[in-house]
């Protein structure tokens, strides 16, 4: 029932989380859990038909392999924790389904809080990250500001035999997943700039994005513009798909989950 962008999304989010170390310490908790678990049902989520069966749907939308595995690695976390869920707390529950949280609402979701809340709780939560979250926040941020190489042509086409002759006959190499998703959020940030000039919103819209940066830490760790970035998507946020907000935010979101903005 997931079209392209949500599948997107959910692959972008699954790349960005493994430049976490707080990913592995909480798979590792999901990991000790499931070894308790029913090993059937554990098997039915690693393995065979309800796997393939999410792997074709998948595959359907996302042609690049690697972004495919990531997808369909993302859903089977999800699917194995909600198999031990009632051994995790709630926030350690909502840590794994975060990549569909928004998309695919799990029992108990609430519709987000008006906009001027959800801002004004990112502004309160942005001077309190400490440092494991800089870190982190850097790394994904770092990953996302990577510029993405211009896509591949397709072989066969006049754009193919034009690139070869320009490179003395290679190819142009394909774009990796984390420079894809980087493009993705370049292409996301564009789309929130434009809709706020062609919505009036211009001037909102860089208040928002100036009092994010100007409460995020000044302090080398590379964080303030994409803090600005963040609070822009929000503000944006009844314009823009839901995935693009979701991206935008995502540097933040394991520290402080979009979700938790209420």
């Amino acid at each position: 029932m997931l079209g392209k962008e949500q599948w997107l999304w959910v692959a972008s989010a699954r790349i960005l989380a493994r430049r976490r170390a707080s990913t592995l310490a909480q798979e590792e908790r999901l990991d000790l859990l499931l070894s308790r678990a029913d090993q059937s049902m554990v098997n039915a989520f690693t393995s065979g038909f309800r796997v393939s069966q999410t792997k074709m749907a998948i595959s359907k939308h996302l042609p690049n392999e690697d972004e495919a595995a990531a997808a369909l690695e993302s859903a089977q976390v999800v699917a194995l924790a909600i198999l031990v869920r009632e051994e995790m707390s709630q926030g350690e529950f909502a840590g794994h389904y975060r990549p569909f949280a928004s998309i695919l609402p799990a029992p108990g979701y609430e519709p987000p809080p008006p906009i001027d809340r959800q801002i004004a709780l990112f502004m309160e939560f942005l001077p309190t990250i400490d440092e494991a979250a800089k870190s982190e926040i850097g790394a994904v941020a770092k990953a996302l500001s990577d510029s993405a190489r211009p896509a591949a042509p397709v072989a066969g086409t006049a754009g193919a035999a034009a690139a070869a002759a320009a490179s003395g006959g290679a190819p142009a190499a394909p774009v990796t997943p984390e420079a894809h998703v980087a493009e993705l959020y370049a292409a996301a940030w564009k789309s929130a700039i434009d809709l706020a000039h062609s919505s009036g919103r211009t001037i909102s819209f860089r208040g928002a994005q100036d009092l994010a940066e100007q409460a995020a830490p000044h302090d080398g760790s590379g964080i303030v513009g994409v803090a600005g970035v963040a609070a822009g998507g929000i503000f944006m946020r009844d314009l823009l798909p839901i995935e693009q907000v979701l991206l935008l935010y995502e540097p933040f979101a394991g520290a402080f989950a979009y979700e938790s903005l209420r």
